[in-house]
C-alpha cells in the first residue's frame, strides 16, 4: 500500500508512522532549492522512526517540448543529485511535467496515461523493498 503524505513532519506523517507498519518511504521533492529543507526534515523523521528511506524522486523536474524535444526547467535547475548525496539516499527518478498525465487525472483515467517513468519507478520499489 502506498500512502501519499503532505510534505513536512507534522501530525499526518507522524500518525502514519505510528499507526501503520511502514516498510520504507520515498521522499518526493521538486526542483526548487528551498525544498531541500523539507527533504532534510523528512529524512530526519524517517531516521527517528527507524524507517528505511528507499530513495528520492524529483517531481515536476522538467518539461520536454513536444516539437523540438528540448528540456525546459520550469522550476529551475535540479538539485536532486546534491540532496541524494547529502543524505546518502538513492536518486530514483526525475519525473517530467506531462500534460497528458494531468489530463488523464482530470478525466479520472490516470491508468490510461502513458507512464513509462512510473513503470521504472515501480520496478525499483519492488526490488528495493525490505
Amino acid at each position: 500500500m502506498f500512502v501519499d503524505m503532505p510534505p513536512g513532519t507534522g501530525d499526518v506523517p507522524l500518525t502514519v508512522f505510528q499507526s501503520l507498519p511502514v516498510d520504507g518511504i520515498i521522499v518526493v521533492t521538486s526542483p526548487q532549492e528551498l525544498v531541500g529543507m523539507i527533504v532534510g526534515k523528512a529524512v530526519k523523521m524517517a531516521e527517528a522512526m527507524n524507517t528505511p528511506i528507499l530513495g528520492i524522486v524529483e517531481n515536476m523536474s522538467y518539461f520536454e517540448c513536444p516539437a523540438c524535444h528540448e528540456r525546459h526547467f520550469v522550476f529551475g535547475d535540479s538539485h536532486i543529485e546534491e540532496m541524494a548525496a547529502q543524505y546518502g539516499i538513492q536518486n530514483i527518478a526525475r519525473i517530467p511535467i506531462l500534460s497528458e498525465v494531468s489530463a488523464a487525472c482530470d478525466r479520472g483515467e490516470i491508468e490510461a496515461a502513458d507512464s513509462q517513468w512510473l513503470d521504472e519507478l515501480t520496478s525499483y520499489i519492488e526490488h528495493e523493498m525490505p
